[in-house]
């Protein structure tokens, strides 16, 4: 699949077949993620991915948002002081979070790519979650993936008109 096709075919799913990922798919979201840009090569996150069915069970206790059973779970965390320390001021208070949101993409992009569905999670409790997957103080929790084999098709994309979304060279045009 394309990288264009691939972003239209992404669709959040939120419940899943019980069936694992399988392990390539893993490989390549690593990688991904290893080759993920990150302003000022700051490199700053850090990356849990759970596929434990008890610790996931566990994490769905603590993260509403958190729809379904999924095979896997990423957790996507940011580090304030390292961020400061490797980028700099922007990067501790804006960068690190617009790289988390590329990182979340290409995570997203790349199950995708590979026939496995997945759907961002903001909604849980960061102490819950760092607790559950043994972060150090510094690292915070600021977004979850969920990730597996989609049992029903996402529903069909809405967008508003090209128009209200996209100018050229100057707003409203």
């Amino acid at each position: 699949m394309d990288v264009l096709e691939t972003i239209k075919a992404r669709r959040s799913a939120r419940s899943f077949t019980d069936q694992r990922l399988e392990p390539h798919i893993v490989e390549a979201i690593k990688e991904a993620i290893l080759h993920s840009p990150s302003a000022s090569n700051a490199q700053e996150s850090h990356f849990v991915i759970i596929q434990d069915e008890v610790r996931i069970r566990h994490i769905k206790r603590f993260a509403q948002g958190l729809s379904g059973v999924p095979a896997a779970v990423v957790v996507l965390c940011s580090n304030h002081q390292e961020a400061l320390a490797r980028g700099g001021a922007d990067s501790a208070d804006t960068l690190r979070f617009i790289n988390l949101g590329v990182a979340a993409s290409v995570i997203m992009l790349t199950a995708q790519s590979l026939g496995a569905s997945s759907c961002p999670v903001r909604s849980f409790h960061a102490p819950s979650i760092s607790a559950i997957t043994g972060l150090p103080e510094e690292v915070k929790p600021e977004l979850l993936i969920s990730l597996g084999y989609a049992d029903k098709p996402p529903r069909p994309k809405t967008s508003k008109p090209p128009k209200e979304m996209i100018s050229f060279e100057r707003y409203g045009n």
